[in-house]
């Protein structure tokens, strides 16, 4: 419940000052003093929307929707990087779908930053 009551939050503040994404970048469980992804959200430019049939979705949704959808991207990414023979899971997106800005995003999820 906690996380999502920080997504919610997360995408209200990106929306209200009209950024594109933002990105929460927290300690490393697994590397100490070490910055990884903790959390985005996606509010930019769409060129593929992928969506269950017949569902609506109000803005809000869309966004959170989409910051879901490229981070499952992602985690399919790095399996087939990870194993290369493993094919690639089925994601709700493939690369073909992104824009520039949603490549970034994707992209920013696997940067880590030594702290100090």
């Amino acid at each position: 419940m906690l996380l999502e009551n920080f997504k919610e939050q997360l995408a209200l503040s990106v929306r209200s000052i009209q950024w594109s994404y933002a990105i929460f970048w927290s300690t490393s469980s697994t590397q100490p003093l070490v910055l990884s992804w903790g959390e985005g959200y996606y509010n930019g430019d769409i060129k593929t929307r992928k969506t269950s049939q017949g569902v609506e979705l109000n803005f809000d949704q869309i966004g959170l929707q989409r910051s879901e959808q490229l981070r499952e991207l992602y985690k399919s990414l790095k399996a087939v990087e990870a194993s290369p023979q493993t094919k690639r899971r089925s994601a709700a997106l493939s690369p073909e779908d992104l824009t520039d800005t949603e490549w970034y995003y994707l992209v920013c999820m696997s940067f880590v930053f030594n702290i100090g």
